[in-house]
C-alpha cells in the first residue's frame, strides 16, 4: 500500500473518463458553513486578535438594546457552540467596533454575504457581489500589516471566487444551502426531545411529530373549507399573514395605576385612547363625545413590558421571532426603551415603503 493510499488521496477517481463531466460543479456554494460559520468565524477571530478579546467584549457590551439586534450584555467570547443564527446576530454589530483601516475589509466580506443570501438575482445584483469582492481583495492587507495573518490561502475564502459563477448554473444558494435542512433538524428532532420526559424518548418523539401532522393538515383542510365558503358567497376576502403572539403569564408591573402609566410611558393620550377602544368594544357604541367624558371603572391596569411576535414565514430558512419593547422609566430597569411598531393590517396599504412618513 502506497503513501498516497494511506493518506486517503484518489489518483484515479471514477468519474476521470467520464464525457461532459466536471466534478467541481458538483460542489456548490453552502452560505451556513461556508459564509457564517466559516469567513466570518475568521473575521471575528483576527478583530479579537487586534484588539484582544476583553476590549472588543468591552465594547460589544455598551451597544444599548436596539430593535431588531440582539445585545451581547456579556460579550461574545464566553459564547461556546456558536449557532448559525448567532453569527449572523454578530455580523450585524461588527462593524461598530472593529480598527477604522479594517472596516472597509469586513464590510466587503458582510456586504457579499448578505447579497449572496437575496433570494432572486439578476447580471445587476451580481455585479455588486463581483464589487463586493473585489473591496476585500483591495483591502485585506491591513490584516496582513496588523501581524493577525500571514496569508489568506483558506479555502473558505477561496469559494467566494465561485458563488457567482454557482449563481448563474444552478440558481440563488437558498436552493442547495445545508441552512434550511439543518433547520429540519430542530423541527423533527430538538423540539421533540424538548417535548418527551428523557426517558424511553425515541417512541414519544414519534407520536409528537405524528401528532403535529395531524393537527397541520386539519388546519389546511379547514382552510380549503374556508376558501370555498368564501369564494361561494362571492366575497373578497383580505389576504393577511398569520401572526403568532406570546406574552408573559404575569405582568411586569401589576395593578399599575392610570395616572402612573401616563407619566412613566409618556403617553399623555393614553387615557381618552383607552376609553376610545373600550367603547368600541360595546355592542352600541357611545358618540365619541360622551364615551371622552364618561368615568372609567377602573383606576388600575396590568402592565406587560415586552410581547413576541411570530410571523408565518422564514428568512433564511429561519423562523423569525420579533420581540417588542415598552420599558418605561422604574426601579428595576436598566434603560427605558419604547419600539415603533408599522402594522400592515390590509392589502390597500404599500408594504414596502414609507413615503412622505416620518417616526421618531
Amino acid at each position: 500500500m502506497s503513501h498516497y493510499d494511506i493518506a486517503g488521496g484518489m489518483f484515479n477517481p471514477f468519474w476521470k473518463d467520464l464525457p461532459f463531466t466536471n466534478i467541481h460543479d458538483s460542489i456548490t456554494p453552502d452560505a451556513l458553513h461556508q459564509l457564517y460559520q466559516g469567513v466570518l468565524v475568521h473575521i471575528i477571530n483576527w478583530v479579537q486578535k487586534m484588539m484582544s478579546k476583553d476590549e472588543l467584549d468591552r465594547r460589544i457590551q455598551c451597544l444599548p438594546p436596539t430593535y431588531g439586534v440582539r445585545h451581547f450584555r456579556n460579550g461574545i467570547a464566553s459564547l461556546s457552540q456558536v449557532s448559525g443564527s448567532e453569527r449572523k446576530n454578530i455580523g450585524k454589530i461588527l462593524l461598530a467596533y472593529i480598527h477604522p483601516k479594517a472596516i472597509k475589509a469586513c464590510k466587503a466580506l458582510l456586504d457579499f454575504i448578505y447579497l449572496a443570501l437575496y433570494g432572486s438575482h439578476d447580471e445587476e445584483t451580481l455585479s455588486y457581489m463581483e464589487e463586493a469582492l473585489a473591496g476585500w481583495y483591495g483591502n485585506r492587507d491591513h490584516f496582513l500589516e496588523a501581524g493577525v495573518r500571514d496569508h489568506f490561502n483558506i479555502p473558505k475564502f477561496h469559494s467566494l471566487l465561485h458563488y457567482v459563477d454557482s449563481i448563474r448554473k444552478f440558481g440563488t444558494i437558498d436552493n442547495y444551502n445545508t441552512e434550511l435542512f439543518e433547520r429540519l433538524h430542530i423541527d423533527f428532532a430538538k423540539q421533540g426531545w424538548r417535548a418527551s420526559n428523557k426517558r424511553n424518548h425515541f417512541p414519544q418523539m414519534i407520536q409528537w411529530l405524528s401528532r403535529r401532522e395531524k393537527i397541520l393538515s386539519f388546519e389546511s383542510y379547514q382552510s380549503w373549507l374556508q376558501s370555498i365558503s368564501v369564494g361561494s358567497t362571492g366575497k373578497e376576502r383580505v389576504k393577511a399573514c398569520k401572526y403568532q403572539y406570546t406574552i408573559a403569564k404575569f405582568p411586569t408591573e401589576p395593578h399599575k395605576s392610570i395616572a402612573r402609566i401616563v407619566i412613566s410611558h409618556s403617553a399623555p393620550n393614553f387615557l381618552p385612547c383607552l376609553k376610545l377602544f373600550l367603547n368600541s368594544l360595546l355592542k352600541s357604541p357611545q358618540p365619541k363625545s360622551r364615551a371622552l367624558n364618561a368615568d372609567l371603572p377602573i383606576k388600575a391596569l396590568d402592565v406587560w413590558h415586552q410581547f413576541k411576535l411570530r410571523p408565518d414565514s422564514q428568512v433564511d430558512g429561519e423562523v423569525i421571532e420579533e420581540v417588542i419593547k415598552a420599558i418605561p422609566f422604574y426601579k428595576k430597569a436598566a434603560s427605558t426603551r419604547f419600539d415603533n411598531v408599522v402594522v400592515l393590517h390590509s392589502d390597500s396599504a404599500e408594504s414596502t415603503s414609507l413615503q412622505g412618513k416620518s417616526f421618531i
